[in-house]
């Protein structure tokens, strides 16, 4: 793929993204679960690790406008999108977040122990090494910081989401559910098929890591973290975990 049909691809693929997880109701929930379970303070300096189109630290300062955040990602496309949506979340400062391009395949250029929390949302399952950024994470945060780590379990399928979409809107109109469901999937079908397809072939290009509660849990600890809560979310199709750095060098 050269360079020109590359950006080209990312860019779409940053269109579609937003058009279609900002539709599902467990996404906009996953959004909130990981912004509770940080509980960023005011000063904190904070990384998302594989920022994508900014979406978590865009509801993360909204949350807690005193943060100072940093979003790393590998396209350049999907940080514009992101850059875009911080300037349009007045009166948050855009001077408060800062964008870099950088590969999570390599060491994180950032400092020892530069920040009080990072989150890691559903990334860490794409990297060529989760072990290695997992410990790149830990040497970037500060004792006592904390990991909001977000992957994908075993054999991950996008149904039990939709599944989960349909209960949230039979819960919020118990009468006009099916109404607004049948309408959002004729809107979303061609965008659907478009993110399925891109990811189908993403996936064609790279080996990505899926892990069950215990090796995901053991995978944390090896890489010097306190496991404090392991939960399901997004429809059960992601491992939620919270996690702490407690020692001053990697086990």
């Amino acid at each position: 793929m050269n360079s020109k049909v590359k950006k080209s691809f990312w860019q779409l693929y940053a269109w579609v993204y937003d058009a279609v997880l900002l539709r599902f109701l467990p996404y906009r929930e996953l959004i909130a679960h990981v912004t509770s379970a940080l509980d960023a303070r005011e000063g904190w300096a904070i990384l998302d690790a594989g920022c994508g189109t900014g979406n978590f630290i865009y509801h993360i300062i909204q949350a807690c406008p005193g943060v100072k955040a940093v979003g790393v990602d590998f396209a350049a496309a999907m940080l514009s999108r992101a850059m875009l949506k911080i300037r349009k979340a007045a009166p948050v400062s855009i001077n408060s977040v800062i964008f870099r391009e950088a590969d999570l395949n390599l060491p994180l250029p950032f400092t020892d122990e530069e920040f009080a929390g990072a989150i890691c949302v559903n990334v860490l399952y794409a990297v060529d090494d989760p072990k290695f950024l997992l410990g790149e994470i830990y040497r970037v945060l500060q004792k006592n910081g904390r990991l909001i780590l977000v992957t994908p379990p075993v054999q991950p399928q996008i149904w039990p989401i939709v599944r989960a979409h349909a209960c949230r809107l039979k819960e919020a109109s118990p009468s006009g559910w099916i109404f607004t469901l049948a309408g959002q999937v004729v809107r979303l079908i061609p965008l659907l098929t478009v993110f399925l397809l891109i990811n189908i072939f993403i996936k064609s290009r790279q080996s990505f890591h899926f892990f069950n509660r215990e090796e995901l849990s053991l995978l944390v600890k090896n890489c010097g973290f306190e496991v404090v809560s392991i939960v399901p979310v997004y429809g059960g199709q992601d491992w939620l975990v919270e996690a702490k750095k407690q020692h001053s060098g990697l086990l």
